[in-house]
C-alpha cells in the first residue's frame, strides 16, 4: 500500500512538473529585457551587470524557475531586485527565494502585506515609495510610477524608457479581454481608467499585463478605450443621481448596470460582465472603491 501511495506521489509530482514546463514561454525583448510566463502569471525580468530585477515572482515554484532560466541566459547573475506590482498575494510571493534581494513596494500595500497570515509575502520590504522610484539595472532604467488605486491601493507601472516595456498587473488583458467579476473585488474604475491611460501615453512598443504570454500593447490600448467609454456612459446620470438624493442614488445603482450597453466592444472576451464594470465605475464615483 505505502508503494503504491508513493507511486502516485511520484506521478503527481511528475505530471506538475511535465505541465509546468509546457506553459512557460520566455520572450526576449531585448538581451537584457525578458517576459516569463508559466503557470497563468508573466514576469518582468530586467538583467544589470551585477544582478537581475525581478518583477512578481508570484510564488516559490515559480521564482525557482525564473532563476533557472536567468542562469541559462546569464550564469552566476544574482537576483539583486525584485518589484512587487501590487499588493494581492498571488503575485508577489516567491520572493525567500532571493534572500539578498532589495524589495520594492508601493507604500500603501504595507497595511495588506501586514496581514498575511500564510506566510506567503515578503517579510520585509526594503524600499518603499510614494508615487515614483527609479532603479539602474546596468544601462536599463527602470521606473516605477503610482497614479493612485487600480486593482487594489499600491498599483505600480513599471516602464523602461529606453526599450518602450510598461508592465502592469491586472489592469488588461489580450485583444481587451474584459475582466471577471470573481477578480474584481478590490477594483476601482475611475482608478483603472486613469492608469490605462497614464500607460498608453507613455506609448509603449511592448506592454506586459502579468496574467499573459503576449507583450504586444494592443490589449493596452482596447482596454483604456473600453473604461474611457464605460466612464461616458455611467458619469453623468451617475453624479445627476448623487445630486438628487439618497434615494434616487440607489434607484440608479440598481437599473443603470441593465441599462447601459456598449456593442462596439461586444466582439469582447467576457463581455457578458459588462454590468459588472458598471457598477465597478458606478461604485468608484459616488464611495470612492
Amino acid at each position: 500500500m505505502q508503494k503504491f501511495k508513493n507511486l502516485f506521489l511520484f506521478v503527481v509530482l511528475f505530471s506538475a512538473t511535465f505541465i509546468q514546463a509546457q506553459n512557460k514561454k520566455i520572450i526576449e525583448i531585448t538581451p537584457n529585457v525578458y517576459a516569463m510566463t508559466m503557470d497563468g502569471y508573466q514576469s518582468l525580468v530586467v538583467l544589470g551587470d551585477k544582478g537581475a530585477l525581478v518583477v512578481d515572482p508570484a510564488n516559490a515554484n515559480r521564482a525557482k524557475i525564473i532563476q533557472s532560466e536567468i542562469a541559462k541566459i546569464r550564469k552566476n547573475l544574482p537576483v539583486t531586485h525584485i518589484v512587487l506590482s501590487h499588493e494581492h498575494y498571488d503575485h508577489i510571493g516567491g520572493t525567500d527565494v532571493f534572500p539578498k534581494a532589495q524589495i520594492y513596494a508601493q507604500r500603501n500595500a504595507h497595511s495588506v502585506l501586514s496581514l498575511d497570515v500564510s506566510g506567503t509575502v515578503p517579510q520585509y520590504v526594503h524600499n518603499w515609495f510614494d508615487t515614483e522610484a527609479t532603479i539602474m539595472m546596468g544601462e536599463t532604467q527602470v521606473n516605477l510610477y503610482h497614479y493612485g488605486a487600480g486593482d487594489g491601493k499600491a498599483t505600480t507601472v513599471v516602464h523602461l524608457p529606453k526599450e518602450d516595456v510598461v508592465y502592469a498587473a491586472d489592469m488588461f488583458r489580450d485583444r481587451g479581454a474584459l475582466g471577471m467579476p470573481d477578480f474584481m473585488n478590490d477594483y476601482n474604475g475611475l482608478g483603472v481608467r486613469k492608469i490605462l491611460n497614464k500607460m498608453v501615453a507613455l506609448n509603449p512598443q511592448y506592454a506586459l499585463n502579468g496574467h499573459s504570454e503576449n507583450i504586444d500593447p494592443e490589449g493596452l490600448g482596447i482596454t483604456a478605450e473600453f473604461y474611457n467609454d464605460l466612464y461616458d456612459a455611467v458619469a453623468e446620470p451617475t453624479i445627476k443621481a448623487m445630486k438628487s438624493g439618497f434615494q434616487e442614488l440607489m434607484k440608479v445603482k440598481d437599473e443603470l448596470p441593465k441599462q447601459i450597453d456598449l456593442p462596439q466592444y461586444k466582439n469582447l472576451e467576457n463581455y457578458e460582465y459588462l454590468p459588472t464594470h458598471v457598477e465597478k465605475m458606478m461604485w468608484a464615483i459616488f464611495h470612492g472603491g
